[in-house]
């Protein structure tokens, strides 16, 4: 369960239409070719590159539903909290990607995603790109291993 103390109250994410509509309205990303990826998407895949603005975000949205919503600086004081508790931000991704990740809402969303990502890799003009593509996709598969506690095999 993704919890965060924030000033002496535990709060606790929760995903719905108040964290899709609030990832939309302040997080939503545009591609290379203008076109919208969604807010979610967007902290999913923050969240897959360890970018804290992604946790930053994944807890603004993940609190929509609280009729008192902290502040961002409220959230980012939180967070600071739990870094500086366990000395580094691996347990506070784990905890955000692993709830995202199972989410009941965003179920087909993030099937979606690894669907469009495994597609992904047959695209490019060249080997060279193709190869290129495959490597960012392994990157963030390696990732959500290490994410949701799964081992993976060293091809080193």
């Amino acid at each position: 369960m993704a919890t965060l103390t924030i000033a002496g109250t535990q709060q606790e994410a929760k995903f719905g239409f108040a964290f899709k509509n609030l990832a939309d309205k302040n997080y939503n990303q545009t591609d290379e070719s203008g076109n919208e990826v969604g807010g979610f998407n967007g902290i999913y895949t923050g969240l897959l590159q360890f970018d804290l603005d992604a946790l930053k975000a994944f807890w603004d949205c993940g609190l929509a539903h609280l009729k008192t919503r902290p502040s961002i600086a409220d959230i980012e004081a939180a967070l600071e909290d739990r870094i500086n508790e366990y000395g580094d931000t691996d347990q506070l991704f784990k905890e955000a990607f692993q709830e995202i990740n199972t989410s009941g809402f965003f179920k087909k969303s993030v099937k979606t995603f690894w669907k469009n990502l495994e597609l992904f890799k047959t695209m490019g003009k060249s080997d060279e790109e193709k190869a290129e593509n495959e490597k960012g996709i392994q990157m963030l598969m390696d990732a959500k291993a290490e994410l949701l506690g799964e081992t993976t095999e060293s091809t080193d």
